[in-house]
């Protein structure tokens, strides 16, 4: 016996009653929003728009082999009788469909034909289509909604495979699996709808609960997101007539196998202990009993029962051994005796830090932090820290780009997994602008995606062919410039000696009294090196920014940066230009960002003017740790906790999870349950936007098929037809 064959649903066109095609529809479904105004448009106009939008769903037609079914009532007076005919001419379509009569089933039936005649080998294409319209000769009441059509583009799943066509479900039950029943009332999205329409707009839904990774939970109507890691997901659905009349649709969505992802060290679980004394904390820890609201804290990261009973088992000998008196860290424990007093400040380091490799366990081990990041939606300059994109190595723009990529990246895992927003949020160079993205200062506020945009300085003049720097040095039109900056240690008075004999040679930030910046031409950065004897130098990405190169651009650069800002309540942002914490606004900004590019950086006189505001805690954001390591010289180490979420060489999500557990010690307010119900693979709890948690779900399937950030981006693409951003509520031209 012949096996049949599948068919799959690739297009959906929805228009009428607001709704002016699938977009709005799927906007309505998942966030209940009113579309526009009802249209006013005959129900035959209506049809043509729907049917020329599920139609355009496929990447290819044969129209010998492709048929137009429609649903219509008993009633022969609609006038609905001849449009199936004229959309059969309008596609060309030569195969044998034709209407259903099945009063309030009628769409549902017309549907059950067109699978069946695919399924046989009959056809190898249809549309499948319903219309809500009024008897002719009867006026429609005022207080009835308007027209509504729904339609559905089906295929033959081989060939749609074939066409790279998105395949939002395949009809039928498919493999044996198990169902989920999906809930859904048009009625409470369309008020007074009929109820034929209203079968094909369920069947509808589901293709795009399937196509989405969701279903609305039954018990609380809440949506739930799923992730199909094995052939897929079925769905069953039940449409019944007032009548009674039942008639069962199953659905199901099928899983694109792809590359396996690379093997991630499994994430570590904290156990977290507290007492009011010492002793109590103790008791604690010998019953095994996590929790408690005491000021003396213990927390033991570990992976696993197993190893968590060994560690638990050293508590005491550690505590011997370290004392009681005043906080330590073991590799896999953290005591504090009492929570630390004063401020938390984020910093956002120095873009142009990035090196291969960075972030990427804890992007890969934490997938919904992707979807968290509040603007960047092109995950490419992310993936060239894993190598995916190794003909852009080199470029100091592609490098920043991930830098920036991965300091929003924590900033999404402090600010929404652990709930922690700071009293004050600082950054060194460019990390300025990216304390200022991640707080919602510039362009972030709920429902907003807003990234910066360059207003007529080209990025070129600062990198690449550093235009800023030819002309500032006088050199002819066309003339190369070799632009190198150098990661310096060493004694930072020896440097700036040396710098003084050099006409083209700059140190634009002094990060310790041992720690610089060294930038400028190439052969004099050489001479400045190799004159300083006992240091230790490394090459960084080449931007011009804090050198008296950029007085060539400073009207451009403050351009740039004037755009709508909004203060953050309860935050302070601070200005390494104004030296001290500011007032926001656009101008202000404007000032703080365009001067403090114009000329070098002290970050020591920040760092003292940040802990003499009151400020004890400090969480770097971004790669690598080298504005901890400056902090650890210049400030009391012994009164000051200095984090960063970054090292070199170092597991990336590890180390996270540990910065967590040492801030939770020293009484910082984070919420470690919510960090590690995500890192067991769960939503996060109550998103913003329902739709956030299927978008992260969807992503995630993704990214464990493809197994870089940016293949997984291209996939959620790919496969909702370009409508990932649209999905997540973003407008489609936003990126880096």
């Amino acid at each position: 016996m012949a096996r049949l064959a599948q068919a799959a649903v690739v297009g959906i066109g929805v228009h009428g009653q607001g709704l002016a095609g699938s977009g709005a529809f799927l906007d309505r479904l998942f966030r209940n929003r009113e579309g526009s105004q009802a249209e006013d448009r005959a129900p035959g106009l209506l049809a043509l728009a729907a049917a020329d939008e599920a139609h355009a769903g496929a990447g290819s037609w044969d129209p010998a082999r492709s048929a137009v079914f429609l649903g219509l009532e008993s009633a022969p007076g609609t006038g609905l009788g001849p449009l199936a005919r004229k959309l059969q001419a309008r596609f060309g379509f030569r195969g044998q469909g034709g209407a259903c009569v099945g009063e309030d089933l009628g769409a549902n039936l017309a549907l059950s034909a067109a699978v069946r005649r695919i399924q046989a080998g009959g056809l190898d294409g249809a549309l499948v289509g319903a219309i809500q319209a009024w008897p002719a000769g009867r006026t429609q009441p005022a207080s009835a909604p308007g027209g509504l059509a729904v339609f559905l583009a089906l295929r033959r799943k081989d060939a749609a495979d074939r066409d790279g066509d998105h395949i939002w479900a395949v009809m039928g039950s498919g493999p044996e699996r198990d169902r989920k029943s999906i809930r859904f009332d048009p009625a409470a999205l369309f008020p007074g709808l009929g109820q034929m329409v209203s079968g094909l707009l369920q069947v509808a839904a589901g293709c795009m609960m399937a196509g989405h990774g969701a279903w609305l939970s039954p018990e609380d109507d809440r949506w739930e997101p799923f992730l199909d890691r094995n052939d897929g997901l079925g769905f069953m659905l039940e449409v019944e007539a007032p009548g009674g009349r039942r008639l069962r649709t199953d659905l199901w969505r099928p899983f694109r196998p792809g590359p396996a992802p690379k093997p991630l060290l499994a994430a570590p679980e904290i156990s977290a202990y507290a007492g009011d004394s010492l002793d109590d904390l103790i008791q604690r820890v010998l019953l095994d009993e996590p929790g408690g609201q005491g000021p003396v804290r213990l927390a033991v990261v570990a992976h696993g029962e197993l190893e968590r009973q060994q560690v638990l088992d050293r508590i005491p000998g550690l505590i011997q051994r370290n004392g009681a008196a005043e906080p330590w860290l073991d590799p896999q424990a953290c005591f504090c005796p009492a929570p630390v007093r004063g401020k938390v400040a984020c910093l956002f380091t120095v873009c142009g830090l990035g090196y291969p490799g960075m972030g990427r366990e804890l992007l890969l081990g934490m997938p919904c932090l992707p979807m968290l990041i509040r603007a960047y939606q092109d995950f490419a300059p992310a993936d060239w820290a894993y190598g995916a994109h190794p003909g852009r190595s080199g470029d100091p723009l592609y490098e920043r780009a991930a830098s920036r990529f991965l300091c929003q990246a924590h900033a999404a895992f402090t600010r929404d997994l652990l709930g922690l927003w700071p009293d004050l949020a600082m950054g060194l160079s460019l990390g300025e602008t990216e304390a200022l993205v991640a707080y919602g200062a510039w362009g972030c506020s709920e429902g907003e995606q807003e990234l910066p945009k360059p207003r007529g300085l080209s990025a070129r003049q600062v990198s690449g062919t550093f235009e800023a720097a030819r002309i500032h040095w006088g050199l002819p039109e066309g003339a190369e410039v070799r632009w190198r900056n150098w990661m310096v240690f060493g004694p930072v008075g020896k440097v700036l000696e040396r710098v003084s004999g050099e006409e083209r040679a700059y140190v634009s930030i002094i990060f310790s009294l041992v720690h610089c910046l060294l930038a400028g031409q190439a052969e004099a950065c050489r001479r400045v090196l190799a004159g300083c004897a006992g240091i230790t130098a490394f090459p960084t990405g080449g931007l011009v920014e804090h050198t008296p190169v950029m007085t060539a651009v400073p009207p451009l650069w403050y351009l740039q940066h004037r755009r709508p800002t909004r203060p953050v309540p309860g935050m302070t942002f601070f200005s390494q230009y104004l030296g001290d914490s500011y007032e926001l606004s656009d101008d202000r900004v404007a000032e703080a960002l365009a001067g403090q590019a114009l000329h070098p950086l002290d970050f020591p006189t920040a760092a003292w003017r940040a802990w003499d505001n009151g400020v004890r805690v400090f969480i770097e954001h971004g790669p690598r740790n080298v504005l901890t390591s400056a902090l650890a010289r210049l400030l009391p180490r012994q009164e000051g906790v200095f984090l960063s979420l970054d090292a070199q060489g170092e597991d990336s999500l590890q180390r996270a999870v540990k910065v967590a557990a040492e801030l939770w010690c020293r009484g910082v307010p984070v919420d470690l349950e919510r960090m590690q119900a995500t890192l067991r693979g769960r939503p996060i709890r109550q998103p913003k936007d329902p739709r956030l948690a299927v978008a992260a779900s969807l992503f995630a399937a993704s990214l464990e098929r493809t197994g870089t950030l940016d293949g997984a981006y291209q996939a959620c693409l790919r496969e909702t037809h370009g409508r990932f951003l649209e999905f997540l509520g973003l407008p489609g031209d936003e990126g880096f």
